[in-house]
């Protein structure tokens, strides 16, 4: 995976910012794996599923169904869950798990909080600082546990001086670059012509 960053510093009344591109091997969902014995329920109305087995190639779900139904692949990796119940994961379109910023851990308990809840895609509408971003990488290196993240970024808010469009477009520019995200948080950033502008500046 290739992570594209901007770092930003001031020396003085002097503001720098600085593009950062790095190259790092994201986590490998390689291989093919069964899962065997589980109970199994899929997220559609179909009753639960008693000792099914649930095929995973290269990290996708590529069959689940009774064990006599669903044949495991030559070579695959067989991981027996017999006594669990296995369940789609959880998406939280609204997270706010704020880990600690500045200096960053090496292990975030509120991600693990939301793994063992079964919340394995997160999506943080504001985040107040770009330190989630940082966060989000590890979790795709595989250097530290945790669900997928998405975020949008710190949100915008009045103090951020949008006084007309092309201010308006400047900023939103700015913040794409960036942070690298397509989404934004418009939180009080002025009356009815200033959403208009931060609106018309994000399509």
């Amino acid at each position: 995976m290739t992570l594209h960053r901007s770092v930003g510093f001031s020396l003085g009344a002097l503001a720098i910012l600085v593009a950062v591109r790095a190259t790092l091997p994201a986590q490998s969902r390689g291989g093919v794996k069964a899962f065997t014995g589980a109970r199994v329920i899929d997220g559609t109305d179909r009753a639960p599923i008693d000792n099914a087995t649930i095929v995973v190639r290269e990290g996708r779900v590529a069959a689940v169904g009774p064990a006599g139904k669903v044949k495991r692949p030559a070579g695959a990796k067989v991981v027996d869950v017999a006594g669990k119940t296995i369940i789609p994961g959880f998406v939280d379109v609204h997270s706010h798990m704020w880990p600690p910023r500045g200096v960053h851990q090496t292990q975030v308990w509120q991600y693990l909080a939301n793994l063992a809840y079964g919340v394995t895609t997160t999506r943080d509408p504001q985040t107040s600082t770009s330190d989630v971003f940082e966060y989000a990488d590890l979790v795709e290196t595989g250097d530290i546990l945790g669900p997928r993240v998405l975020a949008t970024g710190p949100g915008i808010f009045s103090s951020d001086g949008l006084e007309d469009k092309e201010t308006a477009d400047a900023f939103i520019k700015r913040y794409k670059e960036a942070y690298k995200t397509d989404t934004v948080k418009e939180y009080v950033t002025g009356d009815r012509i200033v959403r208009q502008w931060v609106i018309l500046a994000a399509m």
